[in-house]
């Protein structure tokens, strides 16, 4: 509650002050349309919250809640729309936003299509090719909810999955000691390996996690992908399609044979399925450095999304910066929705704590929950 207040009071006076546009302009996002980013969107947070990332879901209603904001302020664009706006450094009356949607998970077709057709509001979506059509969790939501298995049910502490990780010959894994929920174990737990490890380590980890806890169900309804068909039919209805990879591996933890199968390779799995050019990329967690990107060139792209404001000289419309949004990114200290937390979301106020290097890649320490 009192850190809340806090971030509720700097929001204010940052809003109150107009410096809450500071990154933005120092940045330079000022020139560029707004994208933001989402997850999963669900009917109840509080329920799907206790089984799934929390950071990676909003509820309907808050969603309206951000689209009533963002409407007031921004005009709806679409994906490709905001691209020809970059390529030609076209100027508008009103500035842009554009959302999309990472993963391709199924509520975004249950949940977020029908609200937006409605609405008329255009928006993207990012997927991951190899789990589209099937019946398979992605990797990080598997990871989670058997973190979260062993903190809650199996009743481990830190020092447990430190001791599991070290009996699989991962020795410099280390979570510290903390006393907090078994949500947020699983949480750190679960970025700690997801940044540090290569996909195949990540597999690896899974499998005798889940050997470990015994039988249970590392997957639920929500956290499904959706089908060819689905996507077929939100293309048809005017919706952007974009790569998040084939399987959702963190490109700079990959050596540069996997970055290339995982971005050439998811491009033409969608363009054939689909009969479509796919001109958009999203980097998993938004991590790239050089290498990375020259890939993502390479494979005949022609726009790469990020989440870090800082961008390649070199290829600025391979390196646009998104901003990640959640259930209680907009969320004061009651729970109610607050319009100069929004604001200062929407203007990247509070990236000022979020430590980056030039290469693009995030300090662990400051990854900010929930980002793609």
């Amino acid at each position: 509650m009192l850190r809340s207040l806090i971030k509720l009071s700097a929001a204010c006076g940052l809003q109150w002050t107009g410096l809450g546009q500071s990154v933005e302009t120092l940045a330079g996002l000022k020139r560029i349309p707004l994208v933001i980013g989402y997850h999963r969107v669900v009917d109840d947070f509080r329920s799907e919250s206790l089984k799934s990332i929390p950071s990676m879901m909003i509820s309907c209603k808050t969603l309206e809640q951000h689209l009533e904001w963002i409407g007031r302020h921004y005009s709806f664009a679409s994906l490709d729309q905001a691209g020809q706006y970059l390529e030609n450094y076209g100027k508008s009356s009103r500035p842009a936003a554009i959302l999309t949607f990472d993963d391709g998970y199924r509520d975004i077709f249950d949940n977020a299509f029908p609200m937006l057709q409605r609405k008329g509001i255009p928006f993207a979506v990012f997927v991951v090719s190899d789990v589209i059509g099937t019946s398979r969790s992605l990797t990080h939501d598997q990871l989670y909810v058997l973190l979260l298995r062993a903190f809650s049910t199996a009743r481990w502490e830190a020092a447990d999955l430190n001791r599991f990780l070290w009996s699989l010959g991962i020795p410099r894994m280390r979570l510290a000691a903390r006393s907090r929920t078994a949500a947020a174990n699983a949480y750190l737990g679960m970025r700690m390996l997801l940044e540090r490890l290569p996909q195949t380590e990540i597999n690896r980890v899974v499998e005798n996690l889940a050997s470990h806890l015994g039988n249970g169900d590392e997957s639920s309804e929500g956290s499904q992908p959706l089908t060819w068909e689905m996507l077929a039919r939100m293309h048809q209805a005017g919706v952007t399609i974009g790569s998040h990879t084939r399987t959702h591996a963190f490109l700079t933890n990959e050596s540069r044979e996997k970055i290339r199968a995982e971005v050439a390779s998811s491009r033409e799995t969608i363009q054939k399925k689909l009969g479509i050019t796919i001109e958009h990329f999203a980097y998993p967690s938004g991590l790239f450095n050089a290498g990375v990107v020259s890939e993502v060139v390479s494979a005949g792209y022609r726009f790469g999304y990020t989440t870090c404001v800082h961008r390649d000289s070199k290829y600025p419309l391979f390196t646009i910066p998104r901003k990640i949004l959640w259930e209680n990114s907009s969320f004061g200290p009651r729970g109610g929705f607050s319009e100069a937390l929004m604001s200062c979301q929407v203007h990247r106020s509070f990236d000022l704590m979020i430590s980056c290097d030039h290469s693009g890649r995030r300090k662990a320490a400051a990854l900010s929950a929930g980002s793609g």
